[in-house]
């Protein structure tokens, strides 16, 4: 009994690469055809110009020629799980990029502000100490005796106190 339905599985499925193989072979025949017919019509009817406008027809058939054979071997079922996949490989990357970017638009805010400059002195989350560099990603501030990296969302997210030697009314000017 298991053996008849493996037999009926394998003809059915020849019975389709043969239909898929018949279509190919069918809509070859009637490409061939339709570019002699209308290379033929072109020459009487435009002498001179045939060849621009068959340029075109010929890019417009050959279009409608390379749908339907990837639509009888199914190459579109293909492309829609090829492009779902890198959909989703895609959202899953740009998820994992988040705080990443995030630290990143932070540093060129930090870095625009004229208030936070190297060698300021700053206190954020109760750390204080003196800007040693900014980079895109973390700003480097010397503590007492240690160094302190702190990733730029922090300074976004969290107060941050500039102590500047500069009065008020120069900070104000800015």
């Amino acid at each position: 009994m298991l053996w008849g339905k493996g037999k009926k599985s394998r003809s059915v499925k020849n019975y389709m690469i043969s239909g898929e193989v018949f279509g190919t072979l069918a809509a070859s025949i009637i490409f061939a055809s339709a570019i002699l017919i209308l290379r033929y019509l072109l020459v009487r009817r435009f002498r001179d110009e045939h060849r621009k406008v068959l340029f075109v027809l010929l890019v417009l058939v050959s279009t409608i020629y390379a749908g339907y054979i990837a639509y009888i071997w199914r190459f579109f079922e293909i492309v829609i799980g090829f492009l779902a996949t890198a959909g989703a490989l895609g959202l899953l990357l740009a998820l994992s990029l988040v705080p990443w970017m995030t630290d990143i638009l932070s540093g060129i805010s930090i870095a625009l502000d004229p208030r936070i400059n190297i060698g300021s002195e700053v206190e954020v989350d109760g750390k204080r100490g003196k800007i040693i560099d900014i980079t895109l990603t973390r700003t480097i501030v010397s503590g007492d005796e240690c160094i302190i990296l702190i990733p730029n969302r922090k300074f976004r997210d969290s107060v941050v106190v500039v102590y500047s030697t500069k009065t008020i009314e120069k900070l104000l000017k800015m």
